[in-house]
């Protein structure tokens, strides 16, 4: 389901966007989508890994905020130098756990 959203931008934005489109061949609402979307994305992430550095969520609570496979959160935070968040305590209990379930 879509909406219709308005927003103004700058004359630069627009150039921008114009230009996108031409270079695309592509209309400017499909642009806007695009670039909005894109722009979502990296928001989620960066939210997501803001709170995960504070500890304010786990490791799969961020990857679910950010709307990511785990391991994929995992691939981005550590591009992004975010240190993981798990102890020699939660590896043992995770290790004791997979060899349970084997």
């Amino acid at each position: 389901m879509s909406v219709s959203v308005a927003a103004r931008v700058s004359v630069d934005v627009l150039s921008d966007i114009d230009y996108v489109a031409k270079e695309k061949g592509s209309d400017k609402s499909k642009v806007i989508r695009e670039l909005l979307s894109c722009a979502v994305r990296d928001k989620l992430v960066e939210l997501a890994l803001e709170k995960y550095s504070k500890r304010l969520v786990s490791l799969g609570r961020a990857a679910e905020l950010a709307r990511l496979p785990l391991a994929d959160f995992m691939r981005v935070a550590a591009e992004r130098k975010v240190p993981v968040n798990y102890s020699v305590g939660s590896l043992e209990g995770d290790f004791r756990a997979a060899l349970r379930a084997k």
